[in-house]
């Protein structure tokens, strides 16, 4: 609960190191409007949010307001899934995007806006030094339509338009049939816009996008399409070929790629039953088609020599070649991993893990484990979990080595330091996983009794300078791989201000609000799961939701006597503690550590009021949320 409000604070910090002292204001900014959310970006410019759904950009050196943009504020429309509309913090944390790249540098210039509700949608980019919308389906001129309840606006395929990282370009892509016109034309139109220039690479009007391009290996790209699917030139929009459904009216309900990227595998509806067909990637040419009598629409999982069709009653192995059937078994309708020469491993039931012969689909072990879910593949065996969360190891060979030993208990913290190693915190304890050999130790034991201070447990733990490093909001806690101590520290929470009790009633909406996102979560994955309300992760968050919304009865009822908000980045972590004279309140402020070596680099006094910031790490400055509406800059 702990790293959940503290994530619901959204303190974000680019911390220069330098070791100061300072309390003088730079500049104060006053604003209209509640602030809800802020950021600071690599280019320099301090990205603030207000309650009335405005973005604003500041210039971070002087506190003036560079821009104000209005391109948020048909998000004041959304609903989430029960029906209430968004709150404005949400919407500027899950909307909004910073484009960043290694390479080119000016692509954080850049933001991308991009949201739907179903009904209304919206994508824009923006350049956050003018506030200017430079690309979007209206300027890129795509058709204009008239949406029911929403009015005219510029069409375009919601998961077929967006920022493509790779190629530093921006799809634009629109179908529909056009009721306008004489005969009712299906309309199709894709556009590859230039990230950095803003210009219109191509235009094409055969090909349209409904599900986010795949880049391959030789530089081209597929296009996944609802009646078509092709290969393009993404630099010149030249079609390479077009594959399309074999008659009218019919859809593509799913496609998938070999692990290779050289085929691909598509079902089609045709009449009352379907038809799969593979087809080479590079030519575009049809290499079989398989009709299939099915009532439902199947799943497929792509495997090196072929491809895997799992309906309601059959799991079935095709042939990559000729797309023969090779084999058929019943009852598997779970996960499904290609694990090479040993065979083909899949969960039926959830409650059978199984080994299949990839030759002949039969049996080569399986093993009855109640709720079982994969949780990762290693390099003797895998690693699931049982019904109750715990952690086992099964071998290759079909063998739970980790039965003898003892199944692990669910963990607290897991971190994977190296893809040959896992270190989990179980009941205060450190344990230490071989993925290699599938053995495990404990490493440190009673790692949680180190940290001080009410109920406290580590919350977070990274790799750093050679050592792991164990945090909360005001411990930490540094061991060196063998487990033993470099340092512990302790810096004591303030007690309970006045900002601390509004911190508590903001937590408590907040804490909501996350609940009803992880309703809203658990409802998506149950509508495009073909589990529904049963899917593993479904459930998981609707879990999530309920203990989110039990929480913020416990944070109101319970107004806790500390306030934290700690946050690191880089080699340096901000920790709220006393830092001044007077009372409780007066003398709440930062201290910066060193996150290496524990040493205290300078201090901040905030005083009583909300401890809501953020950090540029090029000026060194410490943006702060002091009242609602206001932000101070200071020299830190």
């Amino acid at each position: 609960m702990k790293n959940t409000i503290k994530l619901i604070l959204g303190l974000m910090l680019l911390i220069a190191l330098s070791p100061t002292k300072a309390q003088d204001a730079l500049w104060q900014l006053d604003f209209d409007s509640e602030v809800e959310w802020n950021s600071i970006t690599e280019s320099g410019i301090l990205l603030v949010g207000t309650k009335d759904f405005t973005l604003h950009g500041i210039d971070s050196r002087d506190g003036n307001i560079l821009w104000s943009s209005e391109a948020f504020e048909q998000a004041k429309k959304m609903k989430g899934s029960d029906g209430k509309k968004v709150e404005p913090k949400y919407a500027f944390e899950n909307f909004l995007r910073v484009l960043s790249d290694d390479e080119f540098p000016e692509v954080s210039d850049y933001v991308e806006l991009k949201f739907s509700d179903g009904v209304f949608k919206q994508y824009a980019i923006i350049n956050i030094q003018t506030g200017e919308e430079v690309i979007s389906p209206k300027i890129a001129e795509m058709p204009i339509t008239k949406v029911p309840l929403v009015g005219e606006m510029a069409t375009f395929n919601y998961d077929g338009t967006g920022y493509i990282s790779d190629l530093r370009m921006v799809i634009i892509s629109t179908s529909y049939i056009d009721y306008m016109q004489k005969g009712k034309p299906m309309i199709t139109i894709t556009k590859m816009v230039d990230l950095l220039s803003q210009k219109i690479i191509w235009v094409n009007e055969e090909i349209a996008v409904n599900g986010f391009p795949a880049l391959l290996d030789d530089g081209d790209i597929v296009l996944p399409g609802t009646t078509q699917i092709a290969k393009l030139n993404p630099k010149t929009g030249a079609v390479k070929w077009k594959y399309n459904t074999s008659e009218k009216n019919q859809t593509f309900e799913s496609f998938d790629l070999s692990l290779d990227f050289s085929n691909g595998y598509f079902f089609e509806k045709k009449n009352n039953s379907g038809s799969l067909s593979a087809l080479d990637m590079k030519s575009g040419k049809k290499l079989w088609e398989q009709e299939l009598k099915l009532k439902v629409v199947p799943t497929m999982s792509a495997m090196s020599d072929g491809v895997v069709v799992i309906d309601d009653k059959w799991f079935t192995m095709y042939d990559l070649k000729n797309g023969s059937m090779k084999w058929e078994v019943k009852k598997i309708d779970g996960y499904v991993v290609d694990l090479g020469d040993k065979g083909i491993l899949a969960t039926s039931k959830d409650k059978q893990l199984l080994l299949l012969n990839r030759k002949d689909g039969s049996v080569i072990w399986d093993q009855k484990i109640k709720g079982i879910n994969i949780d990762q593949i290693a390099a003797t065996g895998v690693m699931y979990t049982d019904i109750k969360g715990r952690l086992g190891y099964i071998q290759y060979d079909g063998e739970l080595i980790w039965d003898k030993k003892g199944m692990l208990e669910v963990p607290s913290l897991r971190y994977k330091p190296v893809l040959t190693k896992e270190i989990m915190l179980i009941e205060g304890d450190l344990f230490e996983v071989d993925l290699l050999t599938g053995d495990y130790k404990v490493l440190h034991k009673g790692l949680s009794k180190k940290f001080e201070g009410d109920d406290a447990s580590p919350t977070g733990v990274e790799l750093v300078a050679g050592g792991y490093l164990f945090m909360d909001d005001n411990n930490m806690v540094m061991l060196e791989p063998d487990g033993s101590v470099r340092f512990d520290k302790y810096w004591e929470a303030p007690g309970l201000s006045l900002a601390a009790k509004i911190a508590l009633r903001a937590a408590q909406a907040s804490v909501m609000a996350m609940g009803a996102a992880s309703q809203m979560k658990s409802a998506q994955v149950s509508a495009y799961s073909r589990y529904g309300s049963n899917d593993y992760y479904s459930k998981m968050y609707a879990q999530q939701a309920q203990d989110l919304y039990n929480a913020a009865g416990m944070v109101g009822a319970e107004a806790k006597k500390k306030f934290s908000a700690s946050v690191s980045k880089g080699d340096i972590r901000m920790i709220l503690t006393r830092v001044g004279e007077g009372g409780q309140g007066k003398s709440s402020g930062l201290v910066k550590i060193d996150r290496r070596t524990g040493d205290e680099l300078g201090t901040l006094l905030l005083g009583d009021k909300e401890p809501l910031y953020d950090y540029d790490q090029v000026s060194g400055q410490v943006f702060f949320k002091s009242d609602k509406k206001q932000i101070i800059s200071y020299s830190f």
